[in-house]
């Protein structure tokens, strides 16, 4: 089959528009109640209520609201699957699923860290000199969109997001909450069958301190947990974005 049955350029870039377009009003509610709670809980009440500190960041937050804001916007993408209506609408767009699929990724990939990072790195620029105001014995720190720790965030985002847009495409309505319900059963089986299979381990006397357990620096060099952080990091999300275009794929059959 010819390429441009998968992918034409000026023909994808027009999706992208559109489904820009659509997004807009989502994208921006999004960002204004996140900033929202920022500013009450994850500041303002923190500091209240939290104990004494010298220090501030941001990180948490960062994490925290991009991830979950992130994760929301993915689990919207293909909305127009859950209407009948709408769904006939979609489905008969003149662009490839490939392309579809290309498109929702981009917007909730790539488009999602680019803009949230940008619109939080102001916030905290904004924030920060007048957080310091009203609150003199703590120093806040600036927030670095290309620190290590906000490059880690951004890392574990790009494979965990592919778990919501896979349920985009295949759930029928409701898709974040249950999203989130398979995600907590599975984990909930896996820890229990992985608490019977080590049990023993953990039974043992070892030796724990703050930031330190010999049980948990033992399985961390262990063979098996060193092929489950290369699946995760190597597999998990082009696996997730191939389920989520045979999702498309089998919709328009």
């Amino acid at each position: 089959m010819e390429l441009k049955n998968y992918f034409v350029a000026s023909r994808f870039w027009l999706l992208l528009k559109l489904e820009l377009f659509r997004s807009r009003r989502a994208i921006g509610m999004m960002l204004v109640i996140t900033l929202g709670m920022l500013i009450l809980f994850g500041l303002l009440l923190d500091i209240i209520v939290s104990d004494i500190r010298l220090v501030y960041d941001h990180h948490e937050n960062y994490a925290a609201s991009m991830m979950i804001g992130g994760f929301i916007l993915s689990s919207l993408a293909f909305m127009d699957l859950s209407s009948s209506l709408r769904r006939s609408n979609y489905l008969t767009l003149p662009a490839s699923t490939f392309e579809k699929f290309l498109s929702m990724w981009l917007l909730t990939s790539v488009g999602w860290v680019m803009l949230y990072t940008l619109v939080f790195w102001l916030y905290t620029v904004i924030v920060n000199p007048i957080a310091a105001l009203l609150f003199g014995p703590i120093t806040f720190q600036p927030f670095e969109p290309f620190g290590e720790y906000s490059v880690t965030v951004i890392q574990y985002y790009f494979v965990l997001q592919g778990i919501f847009l896979v349920a985009a495409a295949h759930f029928k309505g409701y898709v974040f909450a249950k999203t989130i319900f398979v995600l907590v059963l599975f984990t909930l089986i896996i820890g229990i069958v992985s608490y019977f299979l080590m049990r023993d381990s953990f039974l043992v006397d070892h030796e724990c301190t703050a930031g330190h357990c010999e049980i948990l620096d033992s399985i961390e060099a262990h063979t098996g947990w060193q092929i489950v952080k290369f699946l995760f990091w190597w597999t998990l999300a082009p696996l997730c974005w191939i389920v989520t275009y045979l999702g498309l794929k089998e919709k328009e059959v």
